[in-house]
């Protein structure tokens, strides 16, 4: 395993949780998705702007960002989302990240859907209800200003 120095990001909140998540996923598989995690984290110290849902524009959405920061020779779905829990866990914002990597085209107008994942990720105190509600419209809204409604 060719773990990164983790000291240098920058937006780190949770060191302790990230050496634990390094540490118990050390096998070949296990440890591409924290590689993953740490290289979007470190993409994150340096980006500016707003958090897309979907796949455009593609560099600020949790898809392109993903993409952009695997090194492993091509992750699949599931590893990409384990780490984006791992960037939900440990990176300042990493809510917001997590949101717009949950949150796809197809749930713009599923109230159900944006709640549960509004639920998801305040119960886990991550952020408070309150504040992902608020994100979550932010989200919907630039969405459908882009794209519109998919129904």
């Amino acid at each position: 395993m060719n773990m990164k120095n983790i000291d240098n990001i920058k937006g780190l909140i949770n060191k302790e949780l990230l050496q634990n998540q390094i540490a118990i996923n050390s096998d070949g598989y296990g440890s591409a998705c924290a590689n993953v995690a740490i290289n979007i984290m470190e993409h994150l110290d340096g980006f500016e702007g707003e958090f897309n849902i979907g796949y455009s524009p593609d560099m600020s959405t949790p898809h392109g960002i993903i993409c952009k920061c695997d090194d492993q020779g091509g992750i699949t779905g599931f590893m990409a989302g384990v780490a984006r829990n791992i960037v939900a866990q440990c990176y300042k914002d990493g809510w917001k990240f997590w949101l717009a990597g949950v949150i796809s085209s197809y749930d713009v107008d599923n109230a159900e859907t944006l709640e549960r994942n509004i639920e998801n990720i305040s119960k886990n105190g991550f952020v408070s209800k309150e504040d992902a509600t608020k994100y979550v419209e932010a989200l919907v809204n630039r969405y459908k200003e882009n794209f519109g409604s998919v129904k």
